[in-house]
């Protein structure tokens, strides 16, 4: 049983910034200093917990472009003896209401291109060209709700 939970850096950096050290850093070699952006301590945060362990984590931002604000989704991550379990599914589900109710934002991401698929299938379209962000190649990738 996981619960997904809502919550800030300053509540929760120690447990989060484990999540992606291991992910990012460890797993898929991103440099430190990509990683450790400036940007979670005025993020809204997103947490998973199998039982009371955290099994998983995802950043939402507000970003201004072309004069409109954005939500922002970032920094997903599920360990991986969980992933395959529909979890980051879940997780991404809940984030997509929280900015349905939130704000009437467009939604979009910068996905790694071998999940991109993942995203695809949430309802996200790719917008744009590939581009490399620390060393893995990235698509933005906006949100098109479903009427």
């Amino acid at each position: 049983m996981h619960t997904i939970t809502i919550t800030d850096w300053q509540t929760n950096s120690r447990q989060l910034s484990t999540i992606r050290a291991e992910v990012f850093i460890e797993e898929q070699q991103v440099p430190i200093e990509d990683e450790w952006d400036g940007l979670d301590e005025t993020a809204i945060h997103f947490q998973v917990h199998n039982e009371h362990q955290p099994i998983g984590c995802a950043r939402l931002l507000i970003d201004e472009l072309n004069h409109q604000k954005h939500f922002h989704i970032g920094r997903v991550a599920i360990l991986k003896p969980f992933r395959a379990a529909g979890i980051g599914r879940e997780l991404m589900e809940f984030i997509l209401n929280y900015c349905s109710k939130a704000a009437p934002y467009p939604i979009y991401l910068h996905a790694q291109i071998e999940r991109r698929t993942f995203y695809e299938r949430l309802g996200f379209v790719a917008r744009g060209d590939e581009f490399m962000d620390a060393g893995i190649p990235h698509i933005t990738m906006y949100w098109q709700a479903k009427e």
